[in-house]
């Protein structure tokens, strides 16, 4: 992309999200000065990259995070260290899923909330997984699960998996609603599956970013009955209307 033309970035500005402008070298403001783009994550990125919300409310929201933290020593509101009632090999594993557009605001948010998701055990896609163990590193705090594939070469369908045999408890999935992929069949079955199951799902930054406080206070507290899917085996009430409708279809079968 050229830099050259003011017009030019503004109306691409208009037109993609923040988090598409940061792969194509855009900041937010008007300045060409690269050094005006953070190598780590701050705050405020938690509404700007993942949520596409102005920096000016950005700035607000973050000023009533600040306010509810009595520790005045606090850097990051979101990523206030805690203790967990909970081991991450007590629970069922959470996975982390981006499509290929939504990575970049994956990867801000688990930068902005990575003391809560360290808590659990992390599977996902290869991609996602790839990112979280370059934003971890080689801390030994943290637990993955199963790795599998990239969406498209079945990644999606090794979660359903996972969530058939009873160790999934949760499920980020930053889906693209703006583009077409060529695994849209094993996307709409993980997304089935996981309400099947009754398993704990956030398929958009909004959603992951207010779910990761019920995350923080049930493993703080030791509630597991805020978060149950990550302790037990969960079904959708239509599942028990099925396997009436199922018994009533082979006892009919037998009889005709």
């Amino acid at each position: 992309l050229s830099n050259s033309s003011h017009v030019t970035r503004e109306s691409m500005k208009q037109r993609m999200s923040i988090a598409t402008l940061s792969l194509h070298g855009l900041t937010g403001d008007d300045s060409d000065d690269d050094s005006s783009v953070a190598s780590e994550v701050t705050p405020s990125d938690a509404f700007t990259k993942t949520m596409g919300v102005s920096r000016h409310n950005s700035s607000l929201l973050l000023e009533v995070a600040f306010n509810s933290i009595r520790d005045t020593n606090v850097a990051d509101p979101y990523n206030v260290p805690f203790e967990s009632q909970y081991e991450p090999a007590e629970m069922r594993c959470l996975a982390l899923v981006a499509h290929n557009h939504m990575k970049p605001a994956m990867k801000e948010f688990v930068m902005s909330h990575k003391e809560v998701l360290k808590k659990f055990r992390l599977t996902g896609t290869n991609t996602t997984i790839t990112l979280l163990k370059s934003i971890f590193g080689d801390d030994p705090e943290v637990f993955y699960g199963p790795s599998f594939q990239s969406g498209p070469l079945g990644g999606d369908a090794e979660l359903c998996a996972l969530a058939c045999l009873e160790d999934l408890g949760g499920c980020f999935f930053f889906m693209d609603p703006l583009s077409a992929h060529p695994h849209q069949a094993d996307i709409d079955c993980l997304v089935r599956l996981l309400n099947v199951h009754n398993i704990l799902t956030c398929i958009n930054p909004c959603t992951a970013h207010a779910m990761s406080f019920v995350l923080k206070e049930a493993l703080e507290d030791g509630r597991m009955d805020q978060i149950p899917s990550f302790f037990y085996t969960l079904k959708s009430p239509g599942v028990a209307v099925y396997k009436a409708e199922q018994k009533q279809a082979l006892e009919a079968a037998k009889h005709s």
